[in-house]
């Protein structure tokens, strides 16, 4: 569409009922464009400019900014996306996904988009009638790289075994269109001059992301692996410095021991036989802080070196 440079055959503002025109026009035919997206797209307050080239091609834009529509036959049945509104609005239409971006150096080198080119998801081909307006995306990058419309049905698609032309490219980045407004851009570092890869951003978000979710399951697994043998030892032995009170111990000891003749132990009780009355069962926090005790005791008695033996709290 866009290949060749076309003659301007008048240039205007567009009027209040025709600006209401376009933007019932534009949420017929993309109906996934909320109040929010169309206010981004032709914002209120600002003129929209109306393009006519000799070939009946109709360009609405945004007055000193960017096209973001146009009109193929200049009847307002065949309005398309530029890849300007669609790099504002990434998902305003749906759209298919090339295998990789070297694909994308036939795409934006103005052929049409070949179903061999289109990467098919795990559960199968979308759902689509011909004629429908679908954008162009490279894996990893958000932003569309061309828009066109499809040739055939899907179910006509999976007759031909997925052969043959899927897209008609009406527009496409870096042609003459992209190329003519006088602040073009990319939007992102991943959009080359002949190509189009994976959005660099996105690609190292993802792995920073990755790496916190790696980092953080580390560190739930290996919270001790931080504590080094030379921090135990000296734990160890401040336990049992001169400078604690043999008071301070005795009591400790005292109560261990006190702890442990409380608890009585019937050997092969079975379901018929009833607990004496002056048994009282432990609670679960009772036996974890019998254990703990019992394990200070064991590391300040007989820990003379480490690492030691598991054989040792035995």
């Amino acid at each position: 569409m866009f290949k060749k440079s076309m003659e301007l055959k008048s240039h205007q503002r567009l009027s209040g009922a025709d600006r209401k025109k376009l933007k019932r026009t534009i949420k017929d035919r993309f109906p996934a464009a909320s109040d929010p997206d169309m206010d981004s797209l032709l914002p209120p307050k600002v003129e929209i400019t109306v393009d006519k080239f000799q070939n009946r091609v109709i360009v609405y834009g945004v007055e000193g900014g960017l096209p973001m529509f146009f009109d193929v036959d200049g009847r307002g049945t065949e309005v398309f996306p530029t890849v300007y509104a669609l790099w504002k609005v990434p998902n305003l239409l749906p759209s298919f996904l090339l295998k990789g971006g070297e694909v994308s150096r036939y795409v934006i080198g103005g052929a049409d988009l070949m179903f061999p080119g289109i990467s098919i998801p795990p559960e199968g081909l979308p759902t689509f009638s011909a004629g429908e307006i679908w954008a162009v995306k490279v894996p990893g990058n958000p932003a569309p790289i061309a828009v066109g419309s499809t040739t055939m049905s899907s179910t006509e698609a999976l007759k031909a075994c997925l052969r043959g032309k899927a897209l008609k490219i009406t527009h496409y980045y870096r042609d003459l269109l992209w190329e003519s407004v006088e602040g073009h851009y990319v939007p992102n570092a991943g959009f080359l001059e002949d190509v189009v890869f994976e959005d660099p951003a996105s690609s190292s978000l993802c792995q920073t992301s990755n790496s916190y979710d790696d980092d953080t399951a580390n560190s739930s697994h290996n919270q001790w692996d931080g504590i080094n043998d030379e921090e135990v030892r000296d734990s160890v032995d401040a336990a049992d410095d001169q400078s604690v009170p043999d008071a301070v111990k005795k009591t400790a000891e005292q109560e261990i021991m006190l702890s442990l003749a409380n608890v009585k132990v019937t050997d092969n009780v079975s379901g018929d036989e009833s607990i004496a009355e002056d048994q009282h069962p432990l609670s679960v926090e009772d036996m974890d802080m019998l254990l703990d005790k019992c394990l200070l005791q064991a590391l300040h008695t007989t820990v003379k070196d480490l690492p030691m033996p598991g054989s040792t709290l035995w």
